[in-house]
Formats: C-alpha cells, sequence, structure tokens
C-alpha cells in the first residue's frame, strides 16, 4: 500500500455569517431550537425562517464505491436484491431509504448471440436516503452519506450480502476496484469510529483490500481525501468509474433559504429546472431523458437523484448560514466544455462564496488533463492533482472575486 500526501498551503479566507446549525435525523427531520429568525423575500411575499441554535449538521458526504465481478456475486444483477435487504445495510451506516427512482425495469435482458444466457439490466436504481444516497447498478455499489454516518461499517454486511464466502478469498478475485472519497469535514470532532480521522479511516479499509491513498489540497481551502483499491489488469480501461462534483460553500443565506428550504421555495424541482444547462443539453445522450427524484426535508436541507442508463446526478444542500453546503456530483462522463457548463450551472441554483471542484477516475486516460476551468466571477485559490496507474484525481478550489 502507498500512501501520499499532496498539501499546499494558502492564504486563510474567512467569511462572517449569520449563526445557526442543523441535525437531520433518520426520518427526514432537522432538530431546530431557538428563536432567531431570517427574513426571506421571495415572491410569495416577505417569509421568515428560525435559524439560529440549531444543531451543527456536517454536510460534507462520504462516498463507499464497490465494483464487483459479475461472475463472482451470488445474484446475477445487484438491482435484484430487495430494498428490505438494502434497509438492513444501511442499519450499519445510521441511515435509512426514503424513496427510490431506476432509470429502467431491473430485469435481465437476453444475451444478443445467446438467447439462453441471461445478461444484465444496463440500468441503475438510486435510493434517496434520510442522509444523502445509494446507487445501484448491476455490479456496483456507490453509498454517498453525510452527517455523523458510518458508510464503512456498513462494508462488512454488504459484502457478506453479494459475496457469502468473501472472508476466504483475496479481494481481487471478486473486486474490480473498491474506493473510499471524501472532502475534509467540517465538524470532524463529531464523527463516529471509524471516521474520527483520515488515518484510521485508511486504516479500517485496509482490513478488507489493498490500497493506495492521497489528500489533495490544503486546510487553509479545501481537501479532498482519496482511497483506492484497484483490481483491474494493468491497462484495462473501466469508463464506469468516473466523478465530477461541485461542492459550493458560503452559501448566500436569503437565495439558499429561497432554493432549499420547502416552505420558502419557490421552484420546487430545482434540479429538475436547472437539469439541461447542467448536462449541456445533449439531446441525443442518454442525459436527456433522466428519472428525477426531489425531497426537502422538514424544516430545512434538498437532496435530489436523477438517474439515467448506469449513470447518476445527485444534489444534497444543507442551506443554514453557519455551515451551508450543497454538493452536486455525476458519474456521467463530461468534455472540458461540459465540465464548465456542469460547474457554472451547479452555481447557478446557489450564490456561494467559494466552491472545490472534485475530479476523479480509476482510468487516468478519462481525467483529461486536470485543468481548472475558468469561471466567471471566480478565482482558482488552489490546484492539485494526482495521477497514478492505480487512479487519478483533481481538486480545484475557487473563492469568489469579490471577497
Amino acid at each position: 500500500m502507498a500512501r501520499c500526501i499532496c498539501l499546499i498551503y494558502a492564504p486563510l479566507f474567512l467569511i462572517l455569517t449569520t449563526h445557526s446549525h442543523a441535525t437531520r435525523d433518520v426520518d427526514g427531520t432537522c432538530d431546530v431550537r431557538g428563536s432567531s429568525v431570517l427574513q426571506v423575500t421571495s415572491k410569495r411575499g416577505n417569509l421568515s425562517m428560525q435559524t439560529e441554535d440549531i444543531a451543527p449538521f456536517e454536510g460534507r458526504e462520504k462516498t463507499v464505491t464497490l465494483c464487483f465481478r459479475l461472475s463472482k456475486m451470488k445474484v446475477q444483477s445487484l438491482r435484484l436484491i430487495p430494498q428490505d435487504s438494502w434497509s438492513k445495510v444501511l442499519e450499519h451506516a445510521k441511515c435509512m431509504i426514503l424513496s427510490s427512482v431506476q432509470s429502467g425495469p431491473a430485469e435481465l435482458l437476453p444475451h444478443p448471440d445467446k438467447p439462453e444466457k441471461m445478461m444484465s439490466t444496463g440500468k441503475i436504481t438510486g435510493y434517496l436516503l434520510s442522509e444523502s444516497s445509494l446507487f445501484v447498478s448491476d455490479d456496483t455499489i456507490t453509498l454517498k452519506t453525510c452527517g455523523t454516518t458510518t458508510p464503512l461499517l456498513a462494508l462488512e454486511s454488504i459484502l457478506d450480502m453479494v459475496i457469502p464466502n468473501w472472508r476466504s478469498k483475496s479481494p481481487h478475485k471478486f473486486l474490480k476496484y473498491a474506493s473510499f472519497t471524501r472532502l475534509g469535514y467540517m465538524f470532524p470532532d463529531e464523527q463516529i469510529v471509524p471516521h474520527t480521522s483520515w488515518d484510521t479511516e485508511v486504516e479500517y479499509l485496509n482490513k478488507y483490500f489493498e490500497g493506495d491513498d492521497v489528500i489533495l489540497g490544503t486546510e487553509n481551502t479545501s481537501t479532498y481525501h482519496v482511497y483506492v483499491a484497484n483490481y483491474l489488469a494493468k491497462g484495462q480501461l473501466l469508463d464506469s468509474a468516473i466523478s465530477t462534483q461541485v461542492a459550493l460553500g458560503h452559501l448566500s443565506p436569503e437565495e439558499s433559504m429561497k432554493v432549499f428550504v420547502g416552505t420558502l421555495a419557490e421552484d420546487k424541482t430545482p434540479l429538475k429546472t436547472a437539469w439541461k444547462d447542467m448536462h449541456c443539453d445533449a439531446t441525443r445522450s442518454s442525459t436527456s431523458d433522466p428519472t428525477i427524484d426531489e425531497f426537502f426535508f422538514e424544516p430545512i436541507g434538498y437532496s435530489s437523484n436523477a438517474v439515467f442508463d448506469e449513470r447518476f446526478t445527485t444534489i444534497h444542500a444543507t442551506p443554514q448560514p453557519s455551515s451551508s453546503y450543497m454538493s452536486v456530483e455525476t458519474s456521467a462522463p463530461l468534455t472540458k466544455d461540459c465540465k464548465r457548463n456542469f460547474v457554472n450551472a451547479a452555481l447557478g441554483m446557489c450564490e456561494a462564496g467559494t466552491f472545490s471542484m472534485t475530479e476523479f477516475a480509476l482510468s487516468p486516460v478519462y481525467l483529461g488533463q486536470g485543468t481548472p476551468p475558468v469561471i466567471p466571477g471566480f478565482t482558482v485559490a488552489k490546484t492539485s492533482q494526482w495521477l497514478s496507474d492505480n487512479f487519478a484525481c483533481a481538486l480545484h478550489h475557487y473563492v469568489r472575486e469579490s471577497l
């Protein structure tokens, strides 16, 4: 196992905003205490929202991805595993399923040359969770959770369900790759073991896999933590292992409340509204016909999943001023121009003072040049990238020019 820490130090940027906190319960509600009021002006008139003394909430997500070898799995497709079984797995991660959507039926397709042999479903199911999302395709699981959830504690139950005899096998026998990624926590002291530090998380992952890890960025701007165990043959390409994420911070209090608080929202389908701009308006591509699931938490917060073919786009927002955060991630491959459009569309959903763009690809050829796109009104504070035979990733941190 190799480890690398790429830290580039930059000046600290501070923004003072109205104090507020929130914590989300597993049923999709938030714990709210206090009496301070944020006034919001919208098309519906002057509205108010209580924001102070809401318990702190960690918006930055932890993401676990496992890609299995289909021939080694207990089931022919992960999508054939019933929702109740996923719900039991998620108990270990301390979250629950609220709803689900799918890009197509969970039915195996016949092999074009061998009708008697069944193929994969070729689609994906997206589960909206009390804390973020779970995506399940034929051979890949992506579990993305926020707050004080513990997705790494769900690893054993996932492996038990998919590869019952995994303990007697080397991971390369049944896995194509495993990965764990996250940004730096806003409230690290609130995290639960094994998520109390990056060293602890890596130590836990190495109990199951043989991986490499890297930290990109700087504590003064943003950090991106990446762990990958790549079991593909050298030179083998996998275009399904791709991620582009835009993580916004220091959201405009008034604007974020009008977008991500259900009782104040003027647009009840913000992802659907932003979809064409976010995905290059590619009318002939799979992104032209997504199935979208959007949910407003009570009293504050928003999540959405969109699935198309075997890809997904997902948004999660916690707008309370003291820890405001929004992430927009897609697993769809994006050209250089589409990446710029993706970032601009995310920023168009809510005004932000800072944002970080992360890029990940198991096969470095799919990362492109790893250079930060030019975004009007923002300056790149720091950029860093990691390229190896096993994976490639990049982090670009931006600050609004007026700050």
